[in-house]
């Protein structure tokens, strides 16, 4: 299963094959790709991070059908700091470069 998020820091590409996860991402203000993998149990991917600012871990919780997501994470640079609730996904609804739901913007390029 193909997922294509939009989240507020840009588009979020995501794979995902039975209970392995891999995803690619845009950082709109670093102009750079990061990237995640992990494993899926249920509704909740646990796994890892890598991108321009750094990496470390993450944990992906999805609604029941995949169309929304939130993301706590933590940097290996800081382990005991977990940013709770910090990043969030939408499925795109249309063709539009961004979209607000609940007051966030969400970036699709």
């Amino acid at each position: 299963m193909s997922k294509n998020y939009c989240t507020e820091i840009g588009r979020f590409d995501l794979l995902i094959d039975n209970d392995e996860v891999a995803g690619a991402y845009y950082l709109i203000h670093k102009k750079a790709l990061g990237g995640v993998w992990g494993r899926l149990k249920d509704h909740v991917m646990t796994g890892r991070w890598h991108d321009a600012d750094g990496k470390g871990d993450i944990i992906i919780t999805f609604n029941p059908d995949f169309s929304f997501f939130t993301a706590d994470y933590r940097n290996d640079d800081e382990p005991e700091k977990w940013h709770k609730d910090s990043w969030h996904g939408s499925l795109r609804p249309n063709e539009t470069s961004s979209f607000e739901v609940n007051g966030k913007t969400f970036r699709c390029e």
